[in-house]
């Protein structure tokens, strides 16, 4: 079973395998607004680091360059709409009307100099972005918060991890997946990322190579949201 970074799909890097794909919901009823998830995103990036959030919306379709709207020409029109929701919300974090094509590992290209990441589920957009210079790479996810069945929690946690929520291991690995490969890591397997979970912050460590990655967490409504971020020095 292993990642495969696909920033511009559905919140990031999905296993391989349908087996353990992870069910999500397209209308929740706990759904948080775009000021909570905002404000939990703030709470969550250090400094140097920009966040923010937008609503799914096919409006935003009309604003994609012309490579993008190549990228996603043949996909149906709720595809499109991630796509183009996610594509509009990192522009407003440059600041810049810029085509953002897409990486052969689908992860965005962006202009020299500015690391980003970006997730969503059915109905939000999560994203971080960050010019300065003591940042190197930049890991989010968005997850629903479900309860996983357990053959899929085997595939997800390790024995070694201790009683953490399958549904949250998946989240946590899944932003240290991103900034680990936006480094250039290769892909990895689930029980490759072994975490040590704490109140709102956790540590994956990338084996064998005993690489750390910090990074925080929280739940808002019925999401999880993490954020890593990897620094200079």
């Amino acid at each position: 079973m292993t990642f495969e970074c696909a920033e511009t799909g559905a919140s990031g890097p999905r296993p391989s395998s349908e087996a353990a794909r992870v069910p999500r919901e397209d209308a929740p009823h706990t759904t948080p607004s775009v000021v909570q998830v905002d404000r939990a995103l703030h709470a969550l990036a250090i400094s140097g680091v920009h966040v923010a959030s937008r609503v799914i919306s096919d409006r935003y379709i009309p604003t994609l360059h012309a490579l993008e709207r190549a990228a996603v020409a043949r996909s149906v029109v709720t595809r499109q709409a991630e796509f183009a929701t996610g594509r509009a919300l990192l522009r407003s974090l440059l600041g810049e009307d810029v085509p953002i094509p897409i990486a052969p590992d689908r992860a965005p290209v962006l202009p020299v100099g500015v690391h980003a990441s970006l997730a969503h589920d059915h109905h939000l957009a999560v994203a971080a972005l960050s010019r300065s210079a003591t940042v190197r790479s930049i890991g989010i996810d968005i997850e629903p918060v479900t309860e996983l069945p357990a053959e899929m929690a085997a595939v997800i946690v390790r024995t070694d991890e201790g009683p953490v929520d399958a549904h949250l291991a998946f989240t946590l690995k899944e932003a240290a997946y991103k900034a680990w490969s936006r480094l250039g890591g290769r892909m990895l397997d689930f029980h490759d990322v072994r975490l040590e979970v704490r109140a709102d912050s956790f540590v994956a460590e990338v084996l064998p190579t005993g690489m750390l990655l910090q990074g925080r967490y929280v739940n808002i409504g019925d999401r999880w949201i993490s954020l890593v971020v990897v620094q200079r020095g």
